[in-house]
C-alpha cells in the first residue's frame, strides 16, 4: 500500500510541476479592425502574441487546387434515372386506376457508383400534404415521404421551376430525387 501511495503521489507531483511550469499559448484570437490591414497592398495585422498574420488573400483569390480531380473515381456519368411513369401526371394512364407514381433514389452501394433516380406504380396511400409516413406508398398519388423538421411527412410533388402549384403558404424546395421539389 506504501509502494502504491508512493507511485500515485510521484504521478501526482510530477503533473502539477508540469502546469505549473507550463508557459501557457498565449492569445489567439486577432481583431483586425477597418484599415488596419487585411487584403491590399502592405496589409498585414500584428497579432496578440507579437507574431505577424499576412495579408488577406482577398475576394478575387484563387483556389489553392483549382483543377483538383478525386483520384479514387473516374469521372462519373450523369445520374441513371428509371422513371416507369409521370409523377407529375398521375392519372394520365400510366398507372393502373387506384395506383400512384412515386418518385425513388437508389443510393449507390460502392463509393464510385452513381445513384439511380426513377418513378414507379405502387397502390396509392391515404396521406395528405403533412401526414406522418414511413414511406413512398403510405402518401397519396402526387405526394412523396420525405424528412422534415417536423418528423417523416407526406409533401406534394412539385416542379422545382415555373408554377409550383404548392398549397397557400408553402413553397417549393429540392428533395433527394434530382429535378424534383417538396410544397413545404
Amino acid at each position: 500500500m506504501r509502494r502504491f501511495l508512493l507511485v500515485a503521489g510521484g504521478i501526482i507531483g510530477l503533473n502539477l510541476g508540469i502546469v505549473v511550469a507550463s508557459p501557457g499559448c498565449g492569445p489567439t484570437v486577432v481583431e483586425i479592425k477597418n484599415g488596419e490591414g487585411g487584403g491590399g497592398s502592405g496589409g498585414g495585422a500584428t497579432a496578440g502574441n507579437g507574431g505577424t498574420v499576412g495579408p488577406d488573400a482577398g475576394f478575387d483569390a484563387k483556389d489553392a487546387l483549382p483543377d483538383y480531380v478525386d483520384p479514387g473515381c473516374p469521372d462519373a456519368p450523369p445520374a441513371a434515372t428509371d422513371f416507369q411513369c409521370d409523377p407529375y401526371n398521375q392519372n394520365n394512364g400510366d398507372c393502373a386506376v387506384g395506383e400512384g407514381c412515386y418518385i425513388y433514389v437508389q443510393y449507390p452501394q460502392d463509393a464510385c457508383e452513381q445513384e439511380v433516380y426513377g418513378a414507379y406504380c405502387a397502390t396509392a396511400g391515404p396521406g395528405y400534404q403533412g401526414d406522418p409516413c414511413g414511406g413512398g406508398p403510405d402518401c397519396g398519388a402526387g405526394l412523396v415521404c420525405v424528412i422534415t423538421g417536423f418528423g417523416t411527412q407526406c409533401v406534394q410533388l412539385c416542379p422545382l421551376s415555373g408554377s409550383t402549384g404548392c398549397p397557400d403558404g408553402l413553397t417549393c424546395e429540392a428533395i433527394d430525387v434530382e429535378g424534383f421539389g417538396g410544397c413545404f
